[in-house]
């Protein structure tokens, strides 16, 4: 088993019952987000997830630990909740395969590889959007947090050709420092 994989099934194994909290990031930006469905990149044990099929999107995760998404099914069953899940290492060449396409594309606190925008830009429908939301280098200075998983100033402002840039900007959540994209496939 890979390395990041039994990180986070670790992780997971140890956190109570309760279902996650919805990201504040997800309650700002789900108003904006097309009808339909929606990718949760790195989703965990679903706390996006959970609060997109709340208000209707069909939802499909995709995670790395089989561990959190048992979890997000637990908490989706137990309120009726429809939500597909796809055990993928996101590292992983053509890990989005088979998936899609999505109206709209959500990822929050995880930052992809370069590697991996093609194949977001590539999973939407035209038209559709991808709402990012991940520490930057703020999040280091302030917190140690490691700075290969921060996002540096505008280092996604082309991140894809295939990628319009709607809006960006950085925005403190607590205590933590984030940087929040709006993209729409061209």
């Amino acid at each position: 088993m890979n390395a990041a994989r039994e990180k986070w099934n670790r992780r997971y194994e140890a956190r109570s019952q309760a279902a996650p909290a919805t990201p504040a990031f997800v309650t700002q930006v789900a108003p904006g987000l097309l009808p339909g469905s929606v990718l949760d990149l790195a989703a965990g044990d679903g706390a996006a997830s959970l609060a997109l099929a709340r208000l209707g999107f069909a939802v499909t995760a995709v995670d790395i630990a089989e561990v959190g998404l048992a979890r997000l099914v637990g908490f989706a069953t137990a309120e009726q909740l429809a939500i597909q899940t796809h055990c993928r290492d996101l590292a992983q060449p053509d890990c989005l395969q088979g998936l899609g396409p999505f109206d709209n594309i959500l990822v929050c606190r995880y930052k992809p590889e370069a590697a991996l925008w093609p194949q977001l830009a590539a999973a939407l429908v035209p038209g559709g959007l991808l709402a990012f939301s991940t520490f930057n280098l703020q999040q280091n200075e302030r917190h140690g947090f490691p700075a290969r998983f921060c996002v540096a100033p505008g280092e996604l402002d082309a991140i894809d050709p295939g990628l319009e840039l709607l809006s960006w900007g950085s925005v403190m959540r607590g205590d933590d420092c984030f940087d929040d994209y709006l993209f729409r496939r061209r």
